[in-house]
């Protein structure tokens, strides 16, 4: 029996490169603005908001002279900033949808390929599977068959053997005929015997007419009806003895046959459970093989599955986005005079 290949599984997932981000700053985020004749009360506050002194100019037409300056700072162009964040987050947030969706769509195609491997394999395993129970059950049935024939010949053999038991257990109570008629013979002359010589006493003695006559008869009738008795009981223990040797010797008969067979079929049974024992040795041995292949190729990529899902491309907030815009909003609504 040949054990099924596991089928090779490709795991079908994709190197995914990861690019490097630059960073969105620009100078075309800055701008620089100048104003000039600022009177001195303003300048403090313009100061405190970024302003830098650049000149001073006096008119003299005033007394003392009234000084003007000018000034000078570098500003954020907000919507240049703007546009480049929403740029850089866009740009992030669709490369992690892209990675993560290409790392779902090749787990998804290779566990399906995997499923189909898989049943493959099944297949090949059903298939081997009825290999062996149709080698296993022809290989049973030819060891039932021999079994079979073994009890047939068995059989056979006493049916030949009982015609000879028959007619030694019918001829075999013709010795017992006329068995015990000599002794009853032999006890009716003795009992006669005692009852003339008994009677001729009371004869001798003047005593023929006598009861005594009647009871001697009696006794003597009894007694021999007793000792006949014993005899009868005696023959037919015999017999029965006889009988009971007789199915003795056709339970030895029939054990003897029996033994004989009973051993061929034992050998042969036993020839037939290490076939057995081995044909199905081999095939879970292979059947384990097989399950232990299968079971460790399926961890392996089922691993490396899990692994690939537990990487998860994360992008940008959005939330955060929108706290920036609104600070961007803010930092640019430009001065007020004081």
């Amino acid at each position: 029996m040949t054990c099924p290949v596991v089928p090779e599984q490709d795991t079908g997932q994709s190197l995914i490169a990861q690019p490097l981000y630059a960073s969105p700053y620009s100078l075309a985020w800055w701008v620089g603005q100048t104003i000039t004749n600022i009177p001195a009360d303003s300048v403090g506050w313009l100061v405190a908001q970024g302003w830098q002194i650049t000149d001073i100019t006096y008119d003299d037409t005033t007394t003392p002279p009234t000084p003007y300056y000018s000034m000078q700072r570098e500003s954020l162009r907000n919507w240049e900033i703007l546009q480049s964040l929403l740029n850089s987050y866009t740009e992030a947030q669709n490369l992690a949808f892209e990675n993560n969706t290409i790392r779902y769509n090749d787990i998804v195609a290779s566990w399906s390929d995997l499923i189909e491997t898989s049943h493959d394999q099944f297949e090949s395993q059903t298939n081997v599977y009825a290999a062996h129970e149709t080698d296993y059950l022809a290989t049973l049935n030819d060891y039932i068959t021999e079994v079979d024939g073994l009890l047939d010949a068995s059989q056979a053999q006493l049916d030949n053997m009982e015609p000879d038991y028959t007619f030694h257990a019918s001829d075999s109570p013709n010795f017992l005929i006329g068995l015990g008629a000599t002794e009853l013979a032999r006890i009716n002359e003795e009992f006669a015997a005692q009852l003339d010589a008994q009677l001729q006493q009371l004869t001798d003695k003047g005593f023929y007419s006598s009861p005594l006559v009647s009871d001697i008869t009696e006794r003597n009738a009894r007694d021999r009806d007793e000792q006949i008795q014993q005899l009868n009981d005696r023959l037919n223990r015999e017999k029965l003895e006889n009988e009971h040797r007789l199915y003795e010797q056709k339970v030895a008969m029939r054990s003897r046959i029996l033994d004989g067979t009973s051993s061929i079929v034992a050998t042969t049974l036993n020839q037939a459970n290490v076939e057995l024992t081995g044909k199905q040795a081999k095939y879970e041995d292979c059947l384990r093989l097989t399950t232990y292949q299968l079971d460790e190729r399926n961890k392996l990529h089922i691993g490396l599955y899990g692994f690939v899902e537990r990487r998860d491309d994360a992008y940008p907030s959005f939330q955060e986005l929108t706290q920036l815009i609104v600070g961007l909003s803010d930092s640019g609504g430009g001065w007020v005079n004081p």
